[in-house]
């Protein structure tokens, strides 16, 4: 049988050209090699069968293809004959593995539209292919290369691209555009740029921008680093941070950007994709596209294993592997092509692909979502008798999905990188081009294989993440004027805690009574805790009639101490580790309010009398105030409930960015598929009181938004009214 227009489609669409190709195809004999000189231009080494050219039948008609075909194979390693290789046709997703002699039985499906292409694949090499004859029974020889070991510090990360510009194929999105615009949206891309995590880091408040607003805040307008950038700038220092908290020899006198030595490894997760030496590096060092590119495609997919027993991020439980072998090409760059992914028959040897199972896995995810911490701030230290290991859990998504009902059922991945029906594969495969399937498009994947590279959460609100995370159940009885009403918060749909992943997060439940649109008063059950904010806060019996910096509308909350809350929580906080006591969460009811009508100097009168109690917080109205949360409210001692996890340092101050974290004091965060219920009781007018829940999470503690001047971007979970 001859060339064949047919023939030549196929060897046209394995170039990656855009050829159509309707049905089985006899082909001329093509393998690939990444490691050849034709793999900058995506073109393979061709070999002709003298079959192709000799016909018994002396006429032109050519015989029926078989649907089927079987080929004996063989794949060597480096020479030697290799067990256990994966053998698969592109776009049929049958694996067979070669024996003890590196041999195996492949049944080809000649139906498949586009290219007929056998694959060999193993851990330990890049994957190859090879284009198969319909009718050249010779055996099939795959000679792959062990790929040499080491981290390339030389190398330089590829970028993604930018949304609606192909780029050139230096850059990841030119073949893989999909993804690249899903992740160009996504947390991970700002996960260096975030201001918020560079304000943290460098102790700054970059929304105060000029000297007289960040001086009148109690600043220090210095010159330091602009993120991002290698520039100098006058920029606004407040508070506390990662470098002049973990740096005493910066001093008071200047920023600690350019002096500081210990980096509170910030950068492994937050600017993993600096070039060079990975882990311990300064977050200032992330310029360019390691700066706006955050975790990005490049990063992930040099991800060679996952050490479990390392430290978060890139210095540990994320082993890169940038390839050390000299470029066969000058059009790929100047090191020969390696990725890790998820798949054995992806072998454009433009990639260099090696298959990993990883990436199907939540271990992935555990990279830079499970963080154990030890005291990191100097001469600070951590209570052994509460944390024996001498380390605490500042961030463990990772072990609350594993502790949890959805272990080895639902990965990460189920929920945060959902199915995208519009895609055939990474490649933007789609319905019309599967004719074009081979090398350069890859192959259709099975329905809900192709995800999205969103990685959807808490600062994605249009995913409606946290609206499928949470319920909320009210249960109300009337008596004697009195309502009493139970509000029960389950975590419906999460797979981890809620809420999980930065300690700064919180959940707070607001609950309100009504009869006939009037509020009602209540007067005993479950408030609001301390981590739901308060401008100030005085213990029984101080002078309450004094608030130093109040003001009119400001809202005094009477609370009284009522023992501890016991729950069941992450860790030590739910397995019986601690006690009650240990647990550290106070049992606080109400007692009543009072609003300050007047202010003079410090002294403040109010529209009621406060009544007697154990501590007064002062703060601002919630949720319920005009209908809309307000910003940043400081709500504790109101009516309701409170989800956290509370860090304190060596001072005792709560809410506090991890690095300055030395005690996890409570974390009666809720657990998948577990619930938690709180009492209130108000003074009832009417014999159906209307109850009102709302389920906020909010992202930063009230202090901390209020002193960066950080947007408030508190969001609601979920709303309920009975």
């Amino acid at each position: 049988m001859g060339w064949s227009p047919r023939s030549a489609a196929t060897a046209l669409g394995l170039l990656g050209l855009a050829c159509a190709d309707d049905g089985p195809v006899a082909q001329t004999s093509t393998s690939t090699d990444s490691g050849s000189e034709s793999a900058g231009s995506e073109t393979f080494a061709t070999a002709t069968s003298t079959s192709e050219s000799e016909s018994d039948s002396g006429t032109d008609e050519a015989e029926p293809i078989p649907e089927q075909i079987e080929r004996s194979v063989l794949v060597l390693l480096d020479g030697v004959p290799l067990q256990g290789a994966i053998v698969i046709q592109g776009g049929t997703g049958v694996v067979v593995h070669t024996d003890a002699d590196g041999r195996a039985l492949a049944l080809i499906d000649t139906t498949i539209q586009g290219a007929l292409v056998l694959m060999a694949s193993d851990e330990r090499a890049r994957t190859k292919a090879s284009e198969i004859l319909v009718n050249d029974a010779s055996e099939i020889v795959f000679e792959l290369e062990s790929i040499e070991p080491g981290d390339n510090e030389a190398y330089e990360f590829n970028p993604a691209g930018v949304p609606e510009n192909p780029g050139t194929t230096a850059e990841c999105g030119h073949c893989h555009q999909a993804f690249k615009d899903q992740w160009f949206g996504s947390p991970h891309r700002r996960s260096a740029s975030n201001p918020v995590v560079q304000d943290i880091y460098a102790g700054v408040a970059t929304a105060l921008a000029d000297q007289a607003t960040c001086e009148a805040a109690g600043g220090q307008w210095w010159v330091g680093v602009v993120p991002g950038s290698d520039q100098l700038a006058p920029r606004c220092y407040i508070g506390t941070g990662a470098l002049p908290d973990l740096n005493e020899a910066c001093g008071d006198l200047a920023a600690c950007d350019g002096v500081a030595t210990s980096f509170g490894a910030c950068a492994d997760c937050h600017a993993p994709a600096i070039d060079g030496v990975v882990g311990g590096r300064d977050l200032h060092d992330a310029i360019g596209a390691s700066f706006e590119g955050g975790v990005h495609c490049d990063l992930c997919h040099k991800v060679e294993s996952i050490d479990l027993d390392g430290p978060a991020g890139v210095a540990g439980r994320l082993r890169l592997h940038r390839p050390v072998e000299p470029s066969p090409s000058p059009s790929v760059g100047p090191w020969k092509p390696l990725a890790f992914g998820p798949y054995a028959d992806v072998p454009n040897p433009r990639m260099g692909a090696s298959p990993r199972q990883h990436f199907l896995t939540a271990e992935f995810c555990s990279g830079c979502h499970q963080h154990d911490q030890a005291a990191l701030v100097p001469g600070a230290s951590l209570d052994l008798a509460r944390w024996p290991d001498g380390v605490f859990p500042a961030h463990s998504t990772y072990e609350e999905w594993r502790a949890g009902p959805f272990f080895e059922i639902a990965p990460c991945s189920s929920c945060h990188m959902p199915a995208d029906p519009t895609l055939g594969n990474g490649a933007d495969l789609t319905a019309d081009k599967l004719p074009m399937q081979g090398v350069a498009l890859g192959w259709l994947r099975p329905p809900g294989a192709t995800r999205e590279h969103t990685w959807v959460g808490p600062r994605t609100p249009a995913s409606g993440m946290l609206q499928l995370a949470a319920a909320i159940f009210i249960d109300k009885a009337v008596a004697d004027g009195t309502l009493t009403t139970q509000i029960t918060v389950r975590n419906a749909g999460a797979g981890h805690a809620i809420p999980t992943g930065e300690p700064l997060r919180s959940l707070v439940l607001f609950v309100q009574a009504r009869c006939d649109g009037e509020v009602l008063t209540a007067i005993d059950g479950d408030v609001i805790p301390e981590f739901g904010g308060w401008l100030d806060r005085k213990p029984g019996p101080e002078d309450w009639s004094v608030w130093p910096g109040a003001a009119i509308g400001d809202v005094v909350r009477v609370v009284t101490e009522d023992g501890w809350v016991d729950y069941e929580g992450f860790g030590p906080f739910g397995d019986g580790s601690f006690d009650v006591t240990q647990k550290g969460l106070p049992r606080l009811r109400v007692v009543g309010q009072s609003r300050v009508i007047s202010v003079n100097g410090d002294q403040v009168s109010f529209d009621v009398p406060l009544p007697v109690g154990d501590v007064a917080y002062r703060g601002r109205d919630g949720y319920f105030e005009a209908g809309e949360p307000l910003a940043a409210a400081a709500v504790a001692g109101a009516p309701g409930f409170g989800f956290a996890r509370v860090l304190a340092d060596e001072n005792g101050m709560t809410m506090v960015p991890h690095h300055r974290a030395v005690d996890v004091v409570s974390d009666n965060r809720i657990l998948p598929q577990q619930e938690w219920t709180s009492t209130h009781v108000f003074a009832a007018s009417c014999v159906d009181p209307v109850v009102d829940a709302v389920l906020l999470h909010r992202p930063y503690p009230v202090a901390l938004a209020r002193e960066r001047g950080w947007d408030d971007a508190q969001q609601i979970m979920v709303e309920v009214s009975k």
